[in-house]
């Protein structure tokens, strides 16, 4: 591989249904059909009841940052350009903090970054098959919409 191509992920038999939702700019994540319970990473069974039956939710797409790191020194040259970055630890909105995604937050200086900052979802596209979920600060909301 050449040093200025980006490493991408590579779907498998348990995550090709994330990387399709992405495509599609969905947000989604495993769930347990017997227990109820989020998972991450996917994967064939439960680990806290083991069944093997789970569905695809939808994700609102909101979450907030629960750790980060900024990446000043870059080791991989094809990512040079972009340093420095923010690589984030995601815990997702409406999975009981049982699905947190690893990925960047965009759209905001990294001086700005903070743990507990909400993060609304974006998408781009890598690839015509793949696109990858990134984060950027949500929102703020008025107190009018907080009142509703």
């Amino acid at each position: 591989m050449s040093p200025n191509i980006r490493p991408i992920p590579v779907p498998d038999r348990d995550t090709q249904p994330f990387w399709d939702a992405c495509k599609d700019r969905e947000l989604r994540a495993q769930r347990c059909n017997a227990c109820g319970r989020f998972r991450w990473p996917p994967r064939t069974f439960c680990p806290a009841c083991c069944s093997w039956e789970y569905e695809w939710a939808r994700l609102s797409g909101g979450g907030t940052v629960y750790s980060f790191s900024v990446v000043h020194h870059v080791v991989a040259p094809a990512f040079k350009d972009d340093a420095p970055y923010v690589v984030a630890l995601i815990a997702l909105e409406g999975t009981s903090e049982h699905v947190k995604v690893l990925s960047n937050v965009v759209d905001c200086p990294w001086e700005q970054v903070q743990v507990g900052m909400p993060v609304q979802v974006v998408f781009e596209d890598i690839t015509p098959e793949l696109t990858l979920p990134k984060f950027r600060p949500a929102p703020l909301q008025t107190s009018d919409e907080t009142l509703k």
